[in-house]
C-alpha cells in the first residue's frame, strides 16, 4: 500500500511549515522534568517519545480561567471580542485527540457554546501514534482519529503521513515537497479488554450498586482533585460574576471546577446534593463511564491513564471493570 512518508531528517522543515498555519505547540519537557504541552521554537524543544503530559490539550479550548462575557450599564453583555489565537498543537495522542472528539459534542452540540468554537476552529491538530504503558487503555493506539487535521504513524526513521479532514487535506497538498512514497501497511488497531469492558458496562448502565470499593474509594480520596484536573473529558466549570469598583461595568468568568471538591454539590441556602466522597465518587463514575445529559450512555473515559498516574492514594476506578460482569448491575 501506498503511503506518504516523512523522514526524520525532515522533521525540523515540517515543523517550520507548521508555523504558516499558527502558533506552534507540542510535548515538552519542562526543567522539573514535566511533560507539557507548551510552544516550541525548534526540533529540539519537542519531546516526541512522551507517555503522556500532566494536563491534556483541553486547556488550548477551555482556559482554566476565561471571560466569557463582557459587561457595561450601556451594551449590557457582550461576548469578548478578542480573537482566538491561530495554533497548532503537534504530537497529540489518539487518546488526547478522543478526549478533543468529545468535548466538540458537547460544546459544538445544539446548542454552540461561542467561545469554545471560536478557539477550537483556530486550533489545527497534528496527531502522532504513541507505545502504550500499563497506565493507559485508549480503544486503539495505531487508527488516526477522524478529528486529527494530520496523524503521523511512527516508523522506523520517519512517519506515514495521512489527513483526517478537509482542513488536512489541504494541508497535505502543501506538504508534498517534503514527502516521498513507500509502500507500507500501518499496524493493526488495537483494542484494549480495559476499554471493551468499560464500553460493554456503558451499555448496559452498569454502576456497581453493591462493590465494596465505594467505600474503600471514599476512605482514602483526599478530595484533591488531581484526577479531575488531568482528565481530558472532565469539563466541570464554574461561573463567577466580577464587578467592577465604577460600578458600571463588570466581567463574568468561568473555571474549571472539580466534581470531587465539596463545594460543586452546594446551592444557596447551604444545601448539598452530593455532601459524602462516596457520593461524589458515585457521581463521577456515572459521568466519567456512562455519559451526562444528552450524551447519556458514551463513555467519556479515553483510557490515557492520567488519573491513575497522578493519583497520590492509587485510587484506580477501572478496579470496578476489573471485578468481572458477574457483579454488573
Amino acid at each position: 500500500m501506498k503511503q506518504r512518508f516523512l523522514a526524520d531528517n525532515a522533521l525540523g522543515q515540517f515543523l517550520d511549515w507548521l508555523t504558516h498555519y499558527g502558533v506552534l505547540h507540542g510535548p515538552t519537557r519542562t526543567a522539573e522534568g514535566v511533560d507539557a504541552f507548551g510552544p516550541v521554537q525548534t526540533e529540539s524543544d519537542l519531546c516526541l517519545d512522551y507517555r503522556r503530559t500532566l494536563i491534556p490539550p483541553k486547556k488550548y479550548l477551555l482556559p482554566p480561567r476565561q471571560t466569557i462575557l463582557n459587561y457595561t450599564t450601556a451594551a449590557g453583555y457582550t461576548l469578548p471580542d478578542r480573537p482566538a489565537p491561530q495554533q497548532v498543537l503537534f504530537g497529540v495522542h489518539s487518546c488526547d485527540l478522543q478526549g478533543i472528539a468529545y468535548l466538540d459534542r458537547v460544546f459544538l452540540g445544539d446548542r454552540p457554546d461561542q467561545l469554545y468554537r471560536r478557539y477550537r476552529n483556530a486550533l489545527t491538530l497534528v496527531g502522532l501514534s504513541c507505545e502504550p504503558d500499563p497506565f493507559c487503555f485508549c480503544a486503539s493506539s495505531e487508527k488516526a482519529p477522524r478529528n486529527a487535521d494530520l496523524f503521523l504513524q511512527r516508523l522506523e526513521h520517519g512517519f506515514i503521513v495521512s489527513a483526517e479532514t478537509t482542513r488536512g487535506k489541504g494541508m497535505l497538498a502543501g506538504l508534498e515537497p517534503l514527502l516521498t512514497e513507500i509502500e507500507a501497511i500501518p499496524p493493526p488497531p488495537v483494542e484494549s479488554r480495559m476499554m471493551i469492558r468499560l464500553r460493554n458496562a456503558a451499555e448496559r448502565g452498569s454502576t456497581f450498586p453493591d462493590s465494596p470499593l465505594w467505600e474503600n474509594f471514599a476512605a482514602r480520596c483526599l478530595s484533591c482533585g488531581a484526577c479531575s484536573v488531568c482528565c481530558p473529558t472532565c469539563y466541570c466549570f464554574d461561573v463567577l460574576e466580577h464587578g467592577a469598583l465604577d460600578g458600571m461595568t463588570a466581567e463574568r468568568l468561568r473555571e474549571w471546577d472539580n466534581c470531587l471538591f465539596r463545594a460543586h454539590g452546594e446551592v444557596a441556602g447551604g444545601h448539598n446534593f452530593r455532601p459524602t466522597r462516596r457520593e461524589r465518587f458515585l457521581y463521577r463514575y456515572l459521568h466519567k463511564y456512562l455519559g451526562f445529559g444528552a450524551l447519556a450512555g458514551v463513555p467519556a473515559c479515553v483510557g490515557c491513564g492520567r488519573c491513575r498516574v497522578v493519583c497520590p492514594v492509587a485510587i484506580d476506578l477501572t478496579e470496578l471493570f476489573a471485578e468481572g460482569d458477574d457483579v454488573c448491575a
